[in-house]
């Protein structure tokens, strides 16, 4: 993730109000608006119970590409909010015993001396399930069963919404989840890079009692436990791994908390590696947190560390922007782990910038500052 000192601009400081170490990111996504499309109209409505019925009858018509152009809707809250009802839908479906689907992320924490390949599939999944048991993780759930595969975020996102809620409605349906393919993980022989990878799984619920989301909502209870077995089945000589589960989610929400938990240790991985470095060799690092739209009309917010004492020092950290990123709440974590981390040269551009400077740079060093007057504010 990091960048070289390329397109380098004045050393001097920008003192405008482009600049200000309080105040939030603005958001660099492009806000479509309203779309004739009856799910995304709803979405717009303050009624829970209009968009409600709007994706049931989504979901019986099997339209899951109106669905998934929902999910993305803007601003974020709304992005939110129909994630958090269709989840809902998804759990609710029919009476009395209901199958509930589930993903457990997991971040992976991997480093090794040479290139490896870890594993696509676990090879004692009935472990894992025997743990979970024995912790109470599992609850009043039964036939509760894991699948074996280590799942990509990709595989989650094609799954279809429609025959998810099929499958939770009528037991003569076939698992989606048996689609699912073993996706191996690359590691470089470099340092440590951290990975996402999901375990799936369902259960039997009663409608009027807690599913096995509610009851292994608690990962204090058995998550470190479930690390320990995680990286003895995927153990190889020369590997160091770290397998973080963390609480498990709906099959429809798990991408994004997946996604959301791998940024969040990538983010403090990178800041431990890289301020030992500049620490070592200059002291603090300058940070500056920007803002860019991609040519794409999608964010990223990204963070960038840099010294005026050594021009090759120079890294930087994209957070690319999901569609339910609230862009404040991840300005606030960026500066909240840059406090604990005792990084107190922190600039925030008020501007949003576009994907890549006039000098060809992605980041922004503390150098680049008062170049930035002359490039053009993109809004």
């Amino acid at each position: 993730m990091g960048q070289g000192g390329e397109g380098l601009g004045s050393k001097g400081r920008l003192n405008d109000s482009r600049l200000s170490n309080t105040e939030t990111l603005p958001d660099p996504r492009d806000i479509a608006g309203v779309s004739a499309h009856a799910l995304q109209a709803a979405a717009a409505q303050p009624d829970d119970a209009v968009l409600r019925s709007a994706l049931q009858q989504a979901l019986e018509a099997g339209d899951d590409t109106g669905i998934r152009t929902a999910l993305a809707v803007q601003p974020p809250a709304r992005a939110q909010r129909v994630a958090r009802l269709l989840a809902a839908t998804l759990d609710s479906g029919g009476e009395g015993i209901g199958l509930r689907f589930f993903a457990i992320p997991l971040v992976i924490v991997a480093g090794a001396r040479k290139p490896c390949t870890v594993q696509g599939a676990l090879p004692e999944v009935h472990v894992l399930r025997g743990l979970l048991e024995e912790q109470g993780a599992v609850g009043v759930t039964r036939n509760f069963g894991l699948g074996n595969a280590l799942v990509s975020a990709e595989a989650l996102d094609a799954l279809s919404p429609s025959a998810l809620w099929r499958a939770a409605t009528d037991p003569a349906q076939r698992p989606p989840l048996e689609s699912l393919q073993p996706e191996p993980i690359q590691v470089a022989g470099s340092r440590e890079q951290v990975h996402l990878r999901f375990i799936t799984g369902a259960g039997l619920t009663p409608q009027h009692l807690p599913s096995f989301l509610e009851s292994a909502s608690n990962i204090g209870t058995w998550g470190m436990a479930m690390t320990k077995e995680l990286a003895r089945q995927l153990a190889q000589q020369g590997l160091e791994i770290l397998p973080m589960p963390r609480p498990p989610q709906p099959l429809v929400n798990a991408a994004h908390a997946g996604r959301r938990a791998q940024l969040e240790a990538a983010l403090s991985l990178f800041l431990g590696n890289n301020l030992r470095r500049f620490r070592m060799a200059v002291g603090d690092p300058e940070a500056v947190l920007s803002a860019h739209r991609l040519d794409s009309g999608a964010g990223e917010l990204r963070l960038s560390l840099s010294t005026p004492f050594d021009d090759s020092l120079f890294e930087g950290f994209a957070w690319p922007l999901q569609p339910q990123d609230e862009v404040a709440e991840v300005t606030q974590l960026m500066q909240g782990t840059l406090a604990e981390c005792r990084v107190t040269n922190v600039t925030v551009l008020q501007q949003v910038l576009p994907e890549r400077l006039a000098g060809g740079s992605v980041f922004v060093a503390g150098r680049m500052l008062e170049g930035l007057g002359r490039e053009p504010a993109r809004h």
